[in-house]
């Protein structure tokens, strides 16, 4: 009966501070710098990298002319991100800002990605539906070069580049729309990246810094050159074979900065964790850690004719995860070569797919699928599922197979078809928490069989729906039979142990 009568409440420490520090690189070069963290609070998501792009001065007279990528803006500037306490790495991920850029954008409508990321990464893409005829006999090629009536472009006056009219590529009537980049760092944009979108150790859970007293904290930032993340549009000089894509050595970060937030926890709390880092086994913490895989796919057939239309390439690409437990998969794939203008849009973020492709993955010797997915609806489902949401862009974003192309839904001079489409594997078992919650490898690889039957270039004819055309024949997709880079990024378990010992506070790191 007495518990009846006990209104005692056992209340939490709830009082906390937030400390927040601008941090200038200790060690930087043009494109790579290293910042160190101070020993106390601890460290979430929301801590900001600052830069600014700035035209180096061989590209003064590139001015108006510039600005971010409309897809994911700064973000697509990341190169690598790396995390370390002293000797060990929490996280070391190379190409972080492409996959961030899918999986953190991917599943948010193109009006809130624009509105919320916007205002960190710069970016904004819009799309629109045509409702009039659209090619190059009535409206002058403005927004599409074959589709016309019905096809998905991108809306140039809502997105951050307006690209200028599609079918004249001589034209030089593109612009940025806002947010353009000058050769003056007092007068460009300056665009933050959080750190969750970098680092998946902070992404769900805070990293108690206070905790390594005895090591030094380092984040690694490297930067990709200009010509995978800015675009250059509306030059009088860059003639009809524009790519729209800014030189390597166009732009140079500058002004690179850390904006940490130290999150100081009650005096209790913090000694609770100081406590589990002394019992038996210490304190783990365990995060997701990304690996990246490079392998490439030859080419179908060295010449474009109806002839080579039909073969079917296999490949099979051994991904060694040995003892390790694997939770997602993402291939993205990208076309060899230089990058043209049908990469303006996505540029570096861009993984393309083929109008007819299927894969199947392979571990400890049992397929996983029953049989090869082949239907782009069932891949679709399939990189779903590994999001964590549905993937949200246009369909002949995802679909460039033959029903969307003859459809004319989307052209590839318009730079959008096809060109996001990563083919995934969830092996997550629907478990709580990152250990356990993934598949298990063995000593074997991973295998990952891929076959494309690859297009020649796809030729739409003049029809009763659309007006004449000149020489009949228009190609609204190129063909799809040349090499491929192909990357893996691959989500693993990892853990890091903290113990205290006599001889000081001891941290391992494994997966």
């Amino acid at each position: 009966m007495s518990n009846l009568f006990d209104y005692n409440v056992n209340l939490q420490p709830a009082v906390m501070d937030i400390r927040s520090e601008t941090l200038e690189p200790i060690s930087s070069s043009s494109h790579r710098y290293v910042f160190r963290l101070d020993q106390s609070g601890e460290l979430d998501a929301n801590s900001v990298l600052l830069f600014k792009p700035v035209l180096s001065a061989n590209a003064a007279d590139n001015q108006h002319h510039c600005r971010v990528n409309a897809y994911a803006g700064g973000l697509l500037a990341i190169k690598r991100a790396t995390f370390q306490v002293g000797d060990y790495v929490l996280n070391d991920i190379h190409d972080i800002g492409r996959i961030s850029a899918l999986v953190d954008m991917g599943t948010i409508n193109a009006s809130n990605n624009s509105k919320y990321n916007g205002h960190y990464f710069k970016n904004n893409l819009q799309y629109k539906v045509l409702d009039t005829l659209g090619n190059g006999q009535n409206l002058g090629g403005t927004e599409a070069k074959y589709g016309g009536e019905g096809s998905i472009v991108v809306d140039r006056a809502r997105s951050a580049v307006d690209y200028g009219r599609v079918e004249n590529q001589g034209a030089n009537d593109g612009q940025p729309n806002n947010c353009i980049l000058t050769n003056d760092v007092n007068t460009s944009h300056q665009i933050g990246i959080p750190l969750g979108n970098l680092f998946p150790a902070i992404k769900n859970q805070t990293i108690p810094l206070f905790l390594f007293q005895d090591y030094r904290i380092l984040i690694t930032i490297e930067f990709h050159t200009a010509d995978k993340y800015v675009n250059l549009v509306g030059r009088n000089d860059v003639g009809a074979a524009r790519s729209n894509i800014a030189s390597a050595a166009d732009v140079v970060p500058q002004e690179v900065k850390l904006q940490v937030d130290y999150i100081i926890q009650p005096a209790e709390i913090q000694n609770k964790m100081r406590e589990m880092t002394n019992a038996q086994g210490g304190l783990n913490l365990s995060y997701p850690d990304i690996i990246k895989v490079e392998k490439q796919i030859p080419e179908v057939s060295a010449t474009d004719n109806a002839a080579n239309s039909g073969l079917v390439q296999t490949v099979e690409h051994r991904i060694g995860m040995d003892n390790k437990e694997v939770h997602k998969i993402y291939m993205l794939k990208q076309k060899t070569g230089a990058q043209t203008n049908e990469d303006r849009v996505y540029m570096n973020g861009r993984c393309e797919g083929m109008n007819q492709e299927e894969y199947n993955c392979n571990i400890d010797g049992v397929d996983i699928f029953q049989e090869h997915k082949w239907n782009p609806a069932s891949q679709y489902d399939e990189a779903s599922a590994c999001l964590g949401g549905d993937l949200q862009v246009p369909r002949p974003v995802y679909f460039n197979d033959e029903n969307t192309i003859m459809n004319k839904l989307a052209d590839s001079s318009g730079a959008i078809l096809g060109k996001l489409k990563p083919l995934c594997l969830d092996l997550s078992n629907g478990n709580a928490g990152v250990v356990g919650g993934g598949r298990s490898v063995g000593a074997y690889p991973i295998i990952w069989k891929y076959t494309r039957r690859p297009c020649a270039s796809i030729a739409s004819f003049a029809d009763g729906n659309s007006p004449a055309v000149a020489g009949g024949a228009k190609m609204t997709q190129t063909k799809c039979s040349g090499a491929l880079n192909v990357d893996y990024f691959v989500y693993c378990s990892r853990t890091a142990n903290i113990q205290s010992t006599p001889q000081g506070t001891s941290v391992m790191v494994a997966y």
